[in-house]
């Protein structure tokens, strides 16, 4: 895997869109293949964060690091193309993460206080790399009425069917596990209880 440096500019990717939630390189190429990857990015970067720096045994929350993948996104055709692994301190990635983030704050899992310090750390690396940030993560900061400098990063327009998202990863496409978004809802609310 090629060396990895300091990259903030992850923090401005996208949620991942919901006709490919539950998919992912982990679920579909086994644990086995999940931890080799993760542990060669780890190494990449000498174990530090690859978005904020931060060693692993400085990082907030957790002393250690979290593999997070790194997708390019292409919106006209609905493909997400698995590029590499990437590592993470567990705030840069529940900062990427802000749906999944704002969605543990809403059934109790995380404070306030933790979700605005994982916010507030996501968006001064962005504005001190005059990055914007996906506008996903400043309407739940909004929300929140968290305040940030940092503007909204917009998709291109998407005129994608749900049936027609797809992931690649090592050339091989995966298509959505949820026929629609009524059945994506149904399995995310019947996990709420």
């Amino acid at each position: 895997m090629k060396s990895l440096s300091k990259d903030p500019t992850i923090l401005t990717h996208p949620n991942i869109p919901k006709p490919l939630h539950g998919i992912s390189p982990r679920n579909i190429m086994g644990q086995k293949w999940w931890d080799i990857k993760r542990k060669e990015a780890y190494k990449s970067t000498n174990y530090r964060c690859s978005a904020c720096n931060v060693p692993r045994e400085k990082a907030k929350y957790y002393r250690r690091l979290e593999g997070h993948e790194y997708y390019n996104y292409n919106y006209t055709t609905g493909t997400l193309i698995l590029k590499k692994i990437v590592p993470l301190c567990h705030s840069c990635h529940n900062f990427i993460h802000s749906g999944r983030l704002y969605a543990m704050y809403e059934k109790g899992e995380i404070t306030f206080e933790r979700i605005k310090n994982i916010l507030e750390h996501g968006f001064r690396i962005l504005s001190e790399n005059a990055l914007d940030a996906f506008w996903g993560t400043i309407q739940i900061a909004d929300t929140l009425g968290i305040e940030t400098d940092v503007e909204p990063q917009f998709p291109e327009p998407c005129d994608v069917r749900w049936h027609e998202w797809k992931m690649v990863i090592e050339s091989k496409k995966y298509y959505s596990k949820f026929k629609n978004e009524e059945e994506w809802e149904n399995f995310y609310n019947e996990k709420k209880i």
